[in-house]
């Protein structure tokens, strides 16, 4: 696991309560709680920064939607043949390319 993926792991989970830490801190100790405010506050901001730069989020909707097709149409086929499971595989792959693409 990446420091970014970290980071944004943390933030994502705990990223409010932390900031909300941080801002009592600020509250009690003034300047002594500023920086821990200033430095949550900065790694919130990078890491949503990063989230609408990178596109993070549509690339792992886009993985979902082919996979929960891919799963839907398994399960709506039964006794299709290993050649037309692996046709239907590829056609989402090509959708998921456009997906990607239209990002």
């Amino acid at each position: 696991m990446s420091l970014s993926e970290l980071i944004g792991g943390l933030m994502g989970k705990h990223g409010d309560t932390l900031q909300q830490a941080a801002l009592l801190a600020y509250l009690k100790d003034g300047d002594e709680g500023k920086k821990y405010l200033e430095a949550i506050t900065t790694a919130r901001l990078c890491t949503q920064a990063y989230k609408a730069l990178s596109k993070e989020e549509e690339l792992e909707a886009a993985r979902t939607e082919t996979t929960l097709a891919i799963a839907a149409w398994v399960k709506a086929h039964p006794r299709a043949t290993q050649g037309q499971t692996q046709e239907e595989v590829q056609k989402q792959i090509e959708l998921f390319k456009q997906k990607i693409n239209n990002i």
